[in-house]
This record gives structure tokens, sequence and C-alpha cells, in this order.
């Protein structure tokens, strides 16, 4: 995962025609430490469909006070430039994984098409 300054916010998260994990942090914090090496393993996994950044809140606490982030960890998953999804605290990677797969599946829809039962248990990893 990057890390990334308040000047970089706006070219890679806002203006990503990806989805964007954002994983807000500090360097004191020590839940954030096992949810950002998910968060490397995951940016493996999902390279090409999700770009995986982090932001330091002491650093850029402009960004993380306008998007209410009160607590460490905070995953933001951002689309078209909004945030979508919000995890709070330490997250179990499969439950990241889950999160990331519905995003990309949501993305990778074509307008105004459902999803078939099929589809949906490949993306999510779940049998219906």
């Amino acid at each position: 995962m990057t890390e990334i300054t308040e000047t970089d916010f706006k070219k890679e998260v806002l203006e990503s025609k990806l989805p964007v994990f954002t994983c807000f942090t500090t360097r004191w914090c020590q839940p954030c430490y096992p949810t950002c090496l998910f968060g490397d393993e995951l940016a493996n996994e999902y390279e090409g469909r999700v770009k995986f950044v982090k932001v330091d809140v002491e650093t850029i606490p402009h960004v993380s006070g306008g998007y209410h982030i009160i607590a460490v960890p905070t995953i933001l998953i951002f689309k078209d430039s909004q945030p979508v999804k919000k995890l709070l605290g330490f997250q179990e990677l499969r439950l990241m994984r889950t999160l990331l797969n519905s995003v990309v599946a949501e993305s990778e829809r074509l307008p105004g098409r459902r999803l078939e039962v099929r589809e949906l248990e490949s993306h999510l990893d779940i049998r219906i």
C-alpha cells in the first residue's frame, strides 16, 4: 500500500478510475499494523481492479476530518470519488476480501444489468 499525502489525495483517490481501498491509520496504532498488512496482501490479489492507499490521520488531519475519521484504523472504499463502504477498527482478511469482492463486482457490472446467482456466488465466494 502506498502512503499518500494531502496533495496526492485528490489524484490518487478522488480522480481514480478504480475503486480505492483507503486505510486511515497512524504510526502509533497497534491494531492498524495487521490491517495494513492485510491491505498489502489484498493489493497484490486485486491488482488492476482496486487501488490501495494509506493515509496517516496525523499528517493529513484536513482529509481525515473531512471524512469524519474518529477511530483508527478506518477503511473507506471510494468509488467515483465518493466513499461507498466503511469499516472501523481491526478487520479480518476474510471480511475485507468479501467487501472488496462486492465493490469489484459492482464496478464490473454493466449499467442496468443484474448479477445472476452464479455470478454473485463467484464474486462473493459464497453459495446461495
